[in-house]
C-alpha cells in the first residue's frame, strides 16, 4: 500500500500542486511572522543592552499610577556622597524633540521616538561617543546621532531649529554622536544637549528624570544599592543593571508580542482558508479515483488501509508544503517589510533568524492542517462499497444532505451564540474575549460551509441569469456550477472567509467615520482643532490669545488620578472655555473656572453617588490627597474620553508631566473666518508642527487615518483571498479533468474553443460571486455585531459602505474570471478525439 500511495502521489502531482501551493502560502505567513518577530526581539534586545551600557544603578521616580513627579536636583549630590559610588549624574530626556532640517522641515518618524536628552560626559554612564566635532557643553548647542545627521543633511557648525515643548529654538550642531558600537537606533532620532539647556527646554529646571550611578571598583553592589535606597525620598526607587536590562527587554517585547500575534492571527485566517481548499481537492481527487479504490477493496484492501493510504498522501503533501513554506516565509519576511514601508510604517532593520521553534511550528502547522483537511475525504473514500464504486454509483443518499444541513445549522447557531457572548458578555481579559470571538467565528464559518450547499443551486441559478443571454456557453456554465452543490459551496467557502473579514472591517470603519461626522456636527462648537503627533507649543496658544481673533482657547492634557480604590483618567483643560467649545451634555452644574473643582462623567457620578457640590478626596500621582468640589456632571464621553476634568490651574502643581496634546479654539465675535484663517496660516509658519484645522478638514484627517488602517488590515487579508482564488482555479482544473469526455463531446457537436473558455470562465465567476454573497452577507452581520458591542462613545452609528461593497462584488467576479484562465485554456486545447475516448 505504501508503494501504491507513493506512485499515486507521483501520478497526481499536477493535481496536488495547487493544493500544496495553498498550504505553502499559509505556512509562509506563519514562518515570516515568527522570523520577523524573532529578528525584532534580537534587535531590541541588543538595543536594551546598549541603553543600559555600563550603568550600575539608575534612580527613578515611581508612582502607583499616572506620571510620577521628577527627582529634585539636590538628590544627585546626596547619592554621590555614598560609599562605593564612583559617580552619580543627573539625566533628563523627552520623547518629542524634533530637529529641523536646513529647509525648515521637522524630522518625523512613524513609530520610533524622537528622543532629546542631556549629554553625559562620563563614558561609564553613557552609550554615546562623539565621532565628529565635540560634545555639547553649554548654551544652545546640540549633538545628533550619525544616521539622522547623514540621512537629513545636518552638518557640524550649522544652526538648526529644535522643536521642544517650549517652542522652536535655534541651536548650533557641534557634534555627531554614535549610539553604542554601530548606532543601532532602530529608526529613533537621538539628539543630545547640555544639561542646563535640556532642563530648560524639557520643563525640568532644577529637576531630573533619573540619576545614573556607577560603582567604585571592588564595591559590593548589593550593599551600595541598599545604601542608596536608604537615602531616597518616597516614591523613588533604585534599579540595578540586571533589572534595568530585564525591564527594557520586557517593555520592548510587550509591543513586539502584540505585533507578532496580530500577524499570526492573519496567518491563522490564511491557514483556515487553506483547510477548505485542501478538503475540497482531496474530495475531488478521491472521487475521480473511485474505480481504483474499489479495485483495491475488491482485491483485499481494508477500509482502514484505504483511509491510511489517503492520509499518507496528505502527510506527503504536508511535508512538501512545509519545506516550501519555510523557504517562502523567508522571502515573505521581506515582502511584509516592503508592505509596511509602503504604508508609511517602516520596521527597523533586524537579523534574519530561523529558530528551531520556527521550523518545528512550520512542519506541525503544514502537516497538521493538511492531514486534518483530508480526514473527511479519507473517511468517505474508505466507506465506498467496492461494487458501487466500480459502477460509479457513489451518490450520497438524500438523508446525508439533510443531516449535513442540520449539522451545519447547529454548528452555525453555536458559533453565533458564542460570538454574541464574546461581544456582549462579561468577560475578564482581552485575551479571553478574543479567543471566544475567534472560536465563535470559526464555528460560524464551518457551520455556514456545511449548510451552504442547500442554497448553492438556487443562488447559482439566479446568478446565472445574466450570462444565459450569452448563449450555450453561458447556460452550460450555470448548469456546471450548480450541478454539484457541495463542491461549489466548499470552493466558495474559502473565499467567504476572507471576504467576511474584509466586509467586517469595512462596516466598522465606515461606522466609526460616520459617528465622527455626527459627533463633530452635534457636539463640537469649536471652529478649529489641532491634534498633532507632538505636543502643542504653549507659545502658540499665547500667540492665539494675543491675536485677539479667538475668544475661547483650550488645551488638553492627560494623566491619572485615584478616587477611593479606582484609578481613572483625568483631563486638564480650561473648563469655562471647554463649555464654549464643546457640548458635553451637562446633566447638572456648570463648567466653571476656579481652583479645586472637578467635572465628573455621569456614569462615575452615579456609581459613587456624587452630586454637584460634593467634596471628594482625590489622590494624585505624587501621592498627595486633596479635596475637590464637584462643579458639573456631564454625559458625553465622545470628545472628552476620560471620566474627570479639572482646570489647568490645578494641574502644574499636582502632575509630573505638563504636555498639551491637543487644543481647540473658536473665532471671536466680529472676526471673520477669512481673518481667522489668515491668522492661523501665519502662525502655522512659526509653529508648523501643530496646524489648526476647521471641522471639515479635521474630519477628513481622521477619516484618512481610519482608511489607512483599513488598507493595512485588508492588505493582510489579501493573502487569504489569494489562497481562495487558488482554490477556485484548483477546483476548476480538477473539474476539467473530470469532465474531459463531456468537453470533448461538446467540442464534437460544434462548441468552439472560445465558447469552451467562456463556459469555464463564467462558471468560475459564478462560484466566486456565490462566495462573495456568503462572505459579504456574513461580514455585514459580523460588522453589525461589532459596532453594536463597541462603546457608544467610540462608535454611535451603524453605517454600511455600499459603494465599496459593490466594488468588492465586482472585483470578486473579475477575480473569478482571472482564476479560471489556466483551466479554461487547458479545456479549450483538449484534443477532441482523445477527450471523447477518455475513460
Amino acid at each position: 500500500m505504501l508503494k501504491l500511495t507513493l506512485r499515486t502521489v507521483n501520478a497526481n502531482k499536477i493535481r496536488l500542486a495547487l493544493t500544496t501551493f495553498a498550504v505553502v502560502l499559509g505556512v509562509s505567513f506563519v514562518v515570516s511572522s515568527l522570523v520577523l518577530g524573532d529578528g525584532l526581539r534580537s534587535s531590541f534586545g541588543s538595543l536594551s543592552e546598549e541603553i543600559v551600557g555600563g550603568t550600575d544603578l539608575v534612580i527613578e521616580p515611581s508612582s502607583e499610577f499616572g506620571t510620577p513627579q521628577p527627582l529634585e536636583e539636590n538628590l544627585e549630590t546626596t547619592v554621590e556622597g555614598i560609599d562605593g559610588v564612583a559617580n552619580a549624574v543627573g539625566f533628563v530626556e523627552n520623547d518629542n524633540i524634533q530637529p529641523v532640517t536646513a529647509d525648515g522641515t521637522p524630522l518625523t518618524t512613524f513609530g520610533p521616538p524622537l528622543i532629546g536628552m542631556s549629554w553625559v560626559d562620563d563614558p561609564a554612564l553613557s552609550s554615546f561617543t562623539i565621532v565628529e566635532g565635540r560634545a555639547p557643553a553649554s548654551g544652545y548647542e546640540f549633538a545628533l546621532d550619525q544616521d539622522a545627521a547623514r540621512d537629513n543633511g545636518f552638518e557640524v557648525g550649522s544652526t538648526y531649529g529644535i522643536v521642544t515643548p517650549n517652542g522652536e529654538v535655534d541651536m548650533e550642531l557641534v557634534g555627531i554622536s554614535r549610539f553604542g558600537e554601530s548606532n543601532s537606533t532602530l529608526g529613533a532620532i537621538l539628539s543630545q544637549y547640555p544639561m542646563e539647556t535640556a532642563q530648560e527646554l524639557f520643563n525640568r529646571t532644577g529637576q531630573y528624570d533619573s540619576i545614573l550611578v556607577s560603582y567604585e571598583s571592588g564595591a559590593d553592589p548589593t550593599a551600595v544599592q541598599a545604601a542608596v535606597s536608604s537615602v531616597l525620598p518616597a516614591q523613588t526607587e533604585a534599579i540595578d543593571q540586571a533589572q534595568l536590562l530585564d525591564n527594557a527587554k520586557a517593555d520592548f517585547n510587550e509591543g513586539i508580542n502584540i505585533f507578532n500575534n496580530i500577524l499570526l492571527g492573519f496567518a491563522g485566517v490564511a491557514l483556515f482558508v487553506s483547510i477548505f481548499i485542501i478538503a475540497n481537492t482531496f474530495a475531488i481527487v478521491l472521487g475521480q479515483r473511485t474505480k481504483e479504490l474499489a479495485l483495491l477493496r475488491a482485491i483485499g484492501a481494508s477500509p482502514k488501509q484505504v483511509r491510511r493510504s489517503t492520509m499518507t498522501e496528505a502527510f506527503i503533501v504536508g511535508v512538501v508544503a512545509s519545506g516550501l513554506g519555510i523557504l517562502g516565509g523567508l522571502g515573505l519576511n521581506y515582502g511584509l517589510r516592503a508592505m509596511f514601508d509602503a504604508l508609511g510604517a517602516s520596521l527597523p532593520d533586524s537579523p534574519l533568524i530561523l529558530a528551531p521553534r520556527t521550523l518545528i511550528v512550520a512542519v506541525v502547522v503544514g502537516v497538521g492542517v493538511t492531514m486534518v483537511s483530508a480526514l473527511g475525504p479519507a473517511r468517505k473514500a474508505a466507506k465506498v462499497a467496492p461494487i458501487a464504486a466500480m459502477q460509479d454509483s457513489v451518490d450520497a443518499p438524500k438523508a446525508s444532505d439533510l443531516r449535513r444541513n442540520l449539522t451545519g445549522a447547529a454548528v452555525m447557531a453555536a458559533g453565533v451564540l458564542l460570538g454574541a457572548f464574546g461581544l456582549f458578555g462579561q468577560i475578564e481579559g482581552s485575551g479571553a474575549r478574543i479567543a471566544i470571538l475567534g472560536s465563535g467565528s470559526v464555528l460560524t464559518f464551518v457551520g455556514l460551509a456545511f449548510a451552504s450547499p442547500a442554497v448553492a443551486a438556487p443562488v447559482i441559478s439566479a446568478l446565472g441569469l445574466p450570462v444565459r443571454v450569452l448563449g450555450t456557453a453561458g447556460s452550460l456554465s450555470t448548469q456546471n456550477a450548480g450541478r454539484n452543490p457541495r463542491r461549489t459551496a466548499s470552493t466558495a467557502a474559502s473565499l467567504m472567509v476572507g471576504l467576511a473579514l474584509v466586509t467586517t472591517a469595512l462596516v466598522v470603519g465606515e461606522s466609526i467615520k460616520q459617528s465622527i461626522s455626527e459627533t463633530l456636527a452635534s457636539e463640537v462648537k469649536a471652529d478649529y482643532i489641532s491634534a498633532p503627533e507632538v505636543p502643542i507649543n504653549p507659545m502658540l496658544l499665547e500667540d492665539l490669545e494675543a491675536s485677539g481673533h479667538f475668544d475661547a482657547i483650550a488645551p488638553y492634557r492627560y494623566d491619572q488620578i485615584r478616587i477611593g480604590d479606582d484609578v481613572d483618567g483625568v483631563i486638564g483643560t480650561d473648563l469655562e472655555a471647554t463649555d464654549d467649545l464643546f457640548d458635553l451634555g451637562l446633566a447638572a452644574g456648570a463648567l466653571t473656572a476656579g481652583s479645586d473643582v472637578v467635572a465628573i462623567h455621569e456614569d462615575e457620578a452615579t456609581e459613587h453617588g456624587y452630586v454637584v457640590g460634593d467634596s471628594i478626596p482625590v489622590t494624585f500621582p505624587s501621592g498627595t490627597t486633596e479635596s475637590m468640589t464637584v462643579s458639573a456632571i456631564f454625559t458625553s464621553s465622545t470628545i472628552m474620553d476620560e471620566s474627570y476634568l479639572i482646570n489647568m490651574s490645578d494641574w502644574d502643581s499636582r502632575f509630573g508631566e505638563v504636555v498639551n496634546w491637543w487644543a481647540a479654539v473658536s473665532v471671536a465675535d466680529g472676526t471673520s473666518i477669512d481673518v481667522a484663517d489668515a491668522t492661523l496660516a501665519e502662525l502655522a509658519q512659526r509653529y508648523p508642527q501643530a496646524p489648526f484645522e476647521n471641522q471639515t478638514d479635521f474630519r477628513e484627517t481622521i477619516q484618512g487615518q481610519i482608511d489607512s488602517l483599513l488598507v493595512a488590515i485588508n492588505a493582510m487579508l489579501v493573502l487569504a483571498i489569494i489562497i481562495a482564488l487558488v482554490g477556485i482555479a484548483n477546483t476548476l482544473a480538477l473539474s476539467v479533468f473530470e469532465r474531459t469526455r463531456e468537453i470533448g463531446l461538446l467540442r464534437a457537436v460544434g462548441m468552439s474553443r472560445r465558447q469552451t473558455r467562456r463556459m469555464i470562465r463564467w462558471e468560475a465567476a459564478q462560484v466566486a460571486l456565490f462566495g462573495s454573497i456568503l462572505g459579504i452577507g456574513l461580514g455585514l452581520i459580523f460588522g453589525w455585531g461589532v459596532v453594536t458591542a463597541l462603546p457608544e462613545s467610540f462608535v454611535s452609528t451603524l453605517a454600511f459602505p455600499v459603494s465599496r461593497i459593490a466594488i468588492l462584488v465586482v472585483v470578486c467576479g473579475l477575480a473569478g474570471l482571472l482564476a479560471a484562465a489556466f483551466p479554461a485554456r487547458r479545456a479549450s486545447k483538449l484534443d477532441v478525439l482523445d477527450a471523447i475516448s477518455h475513460a
